[in-house]
């Protein structure tokens, strides 16, 4: 057995910078939690909501690339490909929950106001937030653009908005501290929460738009079908017809099946090499295919 050994130097790479988002996510809810409490913050509350939803959905690609890992080829491992498809929408239905509680607190807070107490520590640590998701924003960034995969682009995603929310709670918190005394200051808390609920929804959007239609099966695009068929055209001389072609797209993996019929005439090692390098010109044009060509002959004359 022959190990790839770039490919799986790429995944422990990726598995580890997700078990350090993993990581740096559990420890960052403590003082979250303990911010939130001292400053009586319904922002900094919010806030602590979206990271609980965003620990859930890194451990769920944490699952994911611990299941890839074991590389386990003595059974069909289906559903496996959908796994971080279906933990995106258990995330995105955990922050349009999140959603609406951030948003009745923000309302709230706005009919009945109180000021804030000990805030400095949490606008403190959200202003270190803001480096930290924006370094694992960009790690994770050039992670995927070295070795593209559905689980790195959706970490640098993920990090990106933790990013913009993260600035959101040191925009609302500053101006809160900074017009402390003013009258109107109590006000810029719960319109924080409110804003940061939005962005939650917005998130939780697009999750579910992202993740719903990969949980469905269905043939590939009538452009990838034309493109195949021209394909088949360049081979026009190696057979000698086309019985039939199925083509599946599940999750971002494309599956190929291709029937032709060869000559009775043709020696079963010359029907090999052309079988083999028609699979070569349409994986060359689908990167990532799996593709199956399947060879018929026709019937010996009697």
């Amino acid at each position: 057995m022959f190990l790839n050994l770039p490919a799986l130097e790429h995944r422990l790479k990726k598995e580890n910078l997700v078990l350090v988002a993993l990581l740096t996510t559990l420890l960052s809810l403590l003082p979250t939690a303990y911010a939130a409490l001292i400053s009586n913050s319904t922002t900094l509350f919010a806030d602590l909501l979206r990271c609980l939803g965003e620990f859930f959905a890194i451990v769920a690609s944490w699952v994911v690339l611990k299941k890839m890992s074991r590389n386990d080829t003595s059974r069909f491992n289906y559903g496996y490909g959908k796994l971080e498809q279906l933990g995106g929408v258990a995330v995105a239905a955990a922050l349009f929950l999140t959603f609406l509680v951030s948003l009745t607190s923000g309302i709230r807070g706005l009919i009945v106001p109180t000021r804030l107490e000990n805030a400095g520590f949490g606008f403190v640590f959200a202003v270190l937030s803001v480096f930290g998701n924006a370094f694992l924003w960009i790690s994770n960034y050039i992670a995927d653009a070295r070795s593209p995969s559905p689980i790195a682009e959706s970490q640098w995603r993920l990090f990106r908005a933790k990013t913009c929310a993260t600035l959101v709670v040191v925009t609302s918190l500053g101006v809160a501290i900074a017009f402390a005394d003013s009258q109107t200051s109590v006000y810029v808390d719960p319109l924080g929460s409110i804003a940061l609920s939005l962005f939650m929804l917005w998130q939780s959007y697009k999750l579910v738009s992202a993740s719903v239609p990969d949980l469905i099966d269905y043939a590939i695009e009538e452009s990838l079908q034309k493109t195949l068929d021209n394909i088949l055209s360049d081979h026009r001389e190696d057979y000698t017809q086309v019985e039939r072609i199925r083509s599946r797209r599940t999750a971002r993996r494309v599956y190929l099946e291709i029937f032709l019929s060869f000559p009775a005439d043709v020696p079963f090692g010359e029907v090999h090499r052309r079988v083999m390098l028609l699979k070569h010109s349409v994986e060359e044009r689908f990167p990532g295919a799996d593709t199956t060509v399947i060879p018929s002959l026709p019937p010996p004359s009697t």
